[in-house]
């Protein structure tokens, strides 16, 4: 099964820049993947569009489930998204606060995260 889909994904920045133009990848269930690249060349915004934080142009899939707005919680309860720059990532006063913020707000409760 193929875990992440996408098609002919586009993206252009408010400004005007383009920064992915015709994507096509598939990653299946089980593989590893890297995403490598100079600074500057989509690997952050590709990322982005696949976690529905940006909306490019193009079709992107989860699972078998094409990407839109009325799944967009669901396919993120799925798919997680951790940043190079720990600073980027963590915004809790604590390691724990940090890694139970995602669990609290899917209504587990703190005994069990």
């Amino acid at each position: 099964m193929k875990a992440v889909e996408i098609k002919n994904l586009k993206y252009t920045f408010p400004d005007g820049t383009p920064a992915l133009k015709e994507v096509d990848l598939t990653v299946e269930q089980g593989e590893t993947v890297g995403i490598i690249g100079p600074n500057g060349s989509g690997k952050t915004t590709l990322l982005l569009n696949i976690m529905g934080i940006l909306e490019g142009e193009g079709e992107i899939f989860i699972l078998g489930e094409k990407l839109n707005k009325k799944n967009i919680n669901s396919i993120r309860r799925k798919v997680q998204l951790v940043f190079q720059n720990p600073d980027e990532q963590l915004f809790m006063p604590t390691v724990f606060d940090d890694v139970a913020f995602g669990p609290l707000n899917l209504d587990l409760s703190k005994q069990a995260v």
